[in-house]
């Protein structure tokens, strides 16, 4: 019995020491620990022209009406998330003029039923992500999202924008 409890132990311990992060810096020009401190605001944009869902079609033909919630609920997750977890910069999806712009551009979208969780969705989102300096266009950061993941919500439409504010959690611990 002793063996087997220490087997379960060993093994989620293993699952979260090797749960990796989604986000990857691919470039950055800044350092990007002190620009995430900085007293500004940024506005949020994502992109959405090119999102697949499973890689196969796109996320219209997938989704349909429920697509206009999605991309809602996912910027303000977000946003939420970030705003959380930030220590300086405040993120605004409606803001007319601030310092910096995050743009998101969604890849892949994908879900499941997690059944060890009691049969809840998991979305799952593929992507990248640019900050940007407002005042001249230059890119000061470029991250690439790798399976961001972890968003459960018994509805799958829900769980996108679950996933989306853990997602805008991590952005704003980038260093």
């Amino acid at each position: 019995m002793r063996k087997i409890c220490f087997t379960l132990v060993l093994t989620f311990v293993s699952v979260v020491t090797f749960a990796g992060n989604p986000l990857s810096v691919v470039s950055s020009k800044v350092d990007l620990k002190q620009l995430m401190k900085e007293d500004a605001y940024a506005i949020l944009v994502i992109d959405w022209s090119r999102a697949k869902y499973d890689n196969k079609k796109t996320a219209a033909a997938e989704f349909g009406k429920d697509l206009a919630f999605i991309k809602n609920d996912c910027a303000d997750k977000f946003i939420e998330g970030f705003n959380d977890k930030s220590k300086g910069i405040v993120l605004d999806k409606n803001r007319k003029k601030a310092p910096y712009k995050f743009v998101i551009r969604v890849t892949n979208l994908d879900a499941y039923v997690d059944v060890m969780r009691g049969g809840q969705w998991e979305g799952k989102m593929w992507g990248t992500l640019k900050i940007v300096k407002t005042s001249n266009g230059a890119t000061l950061a470029e991250v690439d999202i790798e399976e961001a993941e972890d968003g459960k919500d018994y509805v799958r439409k829900e769980s996108f924008g679950k996933t989306f504010k853990r997602l805008g959690g991590k952005v704003a611990k980038l260093k």
